[in-house]
């Protein structure tokens, strides 16, 4: 299962000026996150580059592109971060749920627009992983099992 993939981003609606690298940025801070709390899978830290981005010396973008074939989806988790994924992505229009919401408040966007006039810096990390790491604390791995 796809969470999240470059081609659900690069369309009519995507800023034309801008590198399709912009479209990985949400992904890669929500990934570097995910990799911080150990919700990757040992096939992905077994991948070309990942001990250089867990300790971020190389870009999470630059991970997400060229290891994980532009995307999220269950290869890259274990099993409580494929079940936090799902859980902090679900929603019935987009399929995004409150991860786009936190995405957004914390880093202060306000449209689609500038959604993809991110830096992916580590200044915008610094304010995401806080908001992810709230999203996280209160779910508990058997409050993630009972609802999927």
């Amino acid at each position: 299962m796809h969470y999240d993939h470059i081609s659900f981003h690069i369309d009519e609606n995507y800023p034309p000026e801008l590198p399709h690298g912009n479209a990985l940025h949400h992904m890669a801070h929500y990934y570097a996150w995910a990799v911080s709390q150990n919700l990757h899978s040992a096939a992905a830290a077994a991948l070309p580059g990942f001990a250089q981005m867990q300790r971020g010396e190389t870009p999470a973008a630059q991970f997400v592109e060229r290891q994980l074939a532009q995307g999220l989806d269950d290869t890259c988790f274990n099993d409580l971060g494929r079940r936090f994924t799902a859980f902090y992505y679900a929603d019935e229009d987009e399929g995004y749920g409150r991860f786009i919401e936190d995405y957004f408040a914390a880093l202060g966007l306000e449209s689609e627009a500038d959604f993809y006039r991110t830096e992916g810096s580590p200044a915008e990390a610094a304010k995401l992983f806080p908001r992810f790491q709230a999203a996280f604390e209160p779910v508990l791995p058997c409050q993630l099992a009972a609802q999927f």
